[in-house]
């Protein structure tokens, strides 16, 4: 076995321990994962099937197509499963638990496969086993540190590439293909996981002008007219100008795990309204990074945003425009782009060492376009590390032609 990959068979079994003594807490005494990205987290492979996992047993995957790829990607066993209803023998025979109840995802599974498992085990009841599963998450291992570095290093050169793409006239959605292009010659891998109901997430967002203060339809401040309703975010086909607000907001991944960050762009100088806003979301950025500790409360730097935009007068912009306002300033991010935690004006818990966190303060102006910043986070007992390293403007060009 090669270094590289006895080290992620380490990485995978310390996620199955954690994950197994956080059933048994909840009295959980089996869990059967199904969503794609929590079966990756804990066996390294997204091949269908079951993955189930039990305290103190390493975990078994009951695959049901790619049986060959799955055991060429997996530490753990791979046993064949021709029809789910065999699923309970196979467990018994696998030497899992046979009562208490079974867990599966509750946020993401759909009512037809939870009603489809529950009628496999009538007399144990199901519950939910996907919180405790996404809390885990929460924290990164050194393995994932180093690999959403390596996703930061392909935002930095689509950054880059934005700032040498951008001229006056250049259509705004090939600006964005541009971008898209050249982070996938970076080593992006393109599609990019969430786990919100109805959020897709069309990469990369370059944001031109008016269309860009349009809200979409997921919980974000800001998503643009895209190309089509069916999309409803992304570039709209708008020509750039002189003084027209572009903001470049992208995920990335690469290797599963996402680095996320904004910056606003422009060719000559921003309106006088929109240059205040766009220097008050720095220095709400800033301000943000210095209270971002160990311990410090979720709720206190949605609170802190929030005083200071009202301080500068921009509080009806802040993260959204009117009734379109989202209550968050950030999130967690790693194998998902809306992972835990929330920072939201409610948010229970503290910041824990080992959290990424994406803070995204903007502003929106409707009928003139949208501003901001946005940087990743990894919370340390001090300073935390910038993932997302590149001037955070707002970035003024002076092309012509």
């Amino acid at each position: 076995m090669s270094r590289e990959t006895d080290g992620r068979r380490q990485e995978y079994k310390a996620r199955a321990e954690r994950y197994g003594q956080a059933l048994a807490a909840a009295g959980i005494g089996l869990a059967l994962v199904q969503q794609t990205t929590d079966k990756y987290y804990l066996s390294g492979t997204v091949q269908q099937g079951f993955l189930a996992v039990a305290p103190g047993m390493d975990p078994v995957l009951f695959c049901r197509k790619g049986m060959d790829r799955a055991q060429a990607e997996t530490p753990w066993q791979v046993w064949p499963l021709d029809r789910p209803k065999d699923l309970p023998e196979l467990l018994r025979q696998a030497g899992f638990p046979q009562d208490g109840p079974v867990g599966c995802e509750a946020d993401v599974l759909p009512m037809q496969l939870w009603q489809q498992v529950a009628r496999l085990f009538p007399d144990r009841g199901l519950v939910d086993a996907g919180l405790a599963l996404r809390q885990l998450r929460q924290v990164k291992s050194p393995f994932e540190l180093d690999e959403m570095r390596a996703a930061a290093k392909v935002w930095r050169g689509m950054m880059e590439e934005t700032a040498r793409q951008i001229r006056p006239g250049l259509d705004d959605h090939l600006l964005s293909i541009a971008v898209d292009a050249h982070g996938r010659h970076l080593g992006g891998q393109g599609l990019m996981r969430t786990r919100g109901f109805n959020f897709e997430y069309f990469a990369p967002h370059t944001l031109a002008g008016p269309p860009g203060a349009l809200p979409a339809h997921f919980d974000g401040p800001t998503g643009g007219q895209g190309p089509h309703p069916a999309i409803g975010q992304g570039s709209a086909h708008v020509a750039i100008q002189p003084g027209m607000p572009i903001l470049a907001d992208f995920g990335v991944g690469t290797r599963g795990y996402v680095a996320d960050g904004t910056r606003t762009f422009c060719v000559g100088e921003l309106p006088a309204e929109l240059a205040k806003a766009a220097a008050v979301a720095v220095d709400i950025l800033v301000e943000a990074e210095e209270t971002l500790r160990e311990g410090v409360p979720l709720a206190t730097l949605y609170r802190q945003a929030v005083e200071h935009a009202a301080a500068e007068g921009l509080e009806e912009h802040f993260m959204g425009f009117g009734r379109d306002r989202v209550r968050f300033l950030g999130h967690g991010i790693g194998l998902e782009l809306d992972e835990l935690p929330v920072l939201t004006p409610n948010a229970q818990g503290v910041l824990e060492v080992g959290m990424v966190v994406a803070i995204e303060p903007k502003f929106v102006f409707p009928g003139i376009g949208a501003v901001g910043v946005e940087d990743s986070f990894v919370v340390r007992q001090g300073a935390p590390e910038v993932l997302t390293e590149y001037p955070r403007g707002p970035i003024l060009l002076g092309r012509k032609g």
